[in-house]
């Protein structure tokens, strides 16, 4: 028990580490500089979130059957993989190719890292305290990316390589922990079948599982919904904050500010679903999402919503990673998880694109309105699938 309970501490450990990233606010501005376009930006991430899709179902699959441990790894390596090839490459095919590999590590960490928490916490007792850990990992994880932030924008003016090898250095120490980590997979006879035989059978379980939970499913498709938007936003808003002549070290600053929200966000989280019901939480957390999509049109408050989605994007997403988790079996619930990712990656693959396309054609400000609309009828659609599933009678 007290390794389960130790795998707690090195999470925490991992995720100060592994979110560190120097890279996540200049990562666009530096394919500028080597001569990408924005269409060519937009095609890179919508291979990223193809290969993350393609590897989202495989990886959870190969967490719960071979190991959580082992998935974070392979992770871990394929992102160190990435930066390598970002540094050194300037053609076309090879930084598509590194973001394949970026793909897979997101992929490999989604549905590992969640699973392998709250089954240390269900082996020892204390999955009521999953919540209250998560919010501290975002507040962790939004302290580390705005530290980073701010430093990574200082960094990019002095050279915009010395930001990878720093991630490079970084991540080799986040995977000190995850090899310290005691494993939660439970024994099964795997070892008397082929591992196609396993990976099909429990590739179509996890899936009738989902489909079989109206609950489940509905919560996959919201957590969708809402965070493939804010993604979307978040990645292109520093080049519009390059348009209104913001300074590298400027966006860097507001950046970082919108993590710390995002880090209070995670504290709020627990004490917010405690106070408030299900209902409410899933009722109210997106209208305030989609007023604030509202109000990034105007250049004169722009700050203010963009940092407010920071705190309501890390409020719902504990909020429901913590619902989801409740519905799922051990033995299921890096595949049932890694689904959850899926679904943001299918959003993703098609919204990123075309908010570039329309930011390159003709300009960002219209990309935005554009997404306001989207996120506006997600909204709709949300209330809809409330509605048939009688959340309000309830």
């Amino acid at each position: 028990m007290s390794g389960f309970k130790r795998n707690i501490k090195l999470d925490y450990f991992h995720t100060v580490f592994r979110n560190f990233n120097v890279t996540q606010g200049i990562w666009l501005l530096f394919l500028v500089s080597k001569g990408f376009t924005i269409i060519e930006i937009g095609i890179f991430e919508g291979i990223f979130h193809l290969a993350s899709l393609s590897m989202e179902i495989p990886s959870g699959i190969i967490a719960d059957l071979f190991g959580r441990k082992t998935s974070r790894v392979l992770g871990i390596v394929s992102y160190l993989a990435y930066v390598l090839i970002m540094i050194y490459s300037t053609n076309v095919v090879f930084i598509a190719v590194s973001f394949i590999f970026c793909g897979m590590s997101y992929a490999f960490e989604s549905g590992s890292g969640e699973a392998l928490l709250y089954d240390s916490l269900l082996l020892t007792g204390d999955e009521e305290k999953f919540l209250k850990i998560s919010g501290i990992k975002e507040v962790l994880f939004q302290a580390s990316t705005s530290i980073a932030l701010l430093i990574g924008g200082y960094l990019a003016i002095i050279k915009y390589e010395l930001n990878f090898w720093i991630v490079l250095i970084v991540f080799v120490v986040a995977l000190i922990p995850i090899l310290l980590m005691e494993e939660t997979i439970q024994k099964s006879d795997r070892k008397y079948r082929s591992i196609r035989e396993l990976m099909n059978e429990h590739f179509l379980d996890s899936t009738k599982y989902v489909l079989s939970d109206k609950k489940l499913t509905f919560l996959i498709l919201t957590g969708a919904m809402m965070a493939a938007p804010v993604t979307t936003l978040f990645l292109y808003f520093q080049i519009y904050l390059g348009e209104l002549n913001y300074s590298l070290g400027m966006i860097g600053i507001l950046l970082g500010v919108h993590s710390i929200f995002g880090a209070l966000g995670g504290y709020f989280a627990e004490k917010l679903e405690r106070k408030y019901n299900e209902r409410l939480i899933l009722f109210l957390v997106p209208i305030f999402i989609v007023i604030s999509f509202w109000m990034i049109q105007f250049d004169y408050i722009i700050f203010l919503p963009f940092v407010l989605l920071g705190f309501l994007d890390s409020i719902f997403y504990i909020v429901l990673g913590y619902y989801i988790n409740k519905l799922v079996p051990s033995d299921k619930r890096a595949t049932v998880l890694s689904f959850n990712s899926f679904g943001f990656s299918i959003i993703m693959i098609i919204l990123f694109p075309i908010i570039g396309l329309i930011g390159h054609y003709v300009s960002l400000r219209v990309s935005f309105f554009v997404l306001s609309m989207i996120v506006l009828a997600f909204y709709i659609l949300l209330l809809i699938m409330l509605r048939k599933l009688k959340y309000f009678e309830k």
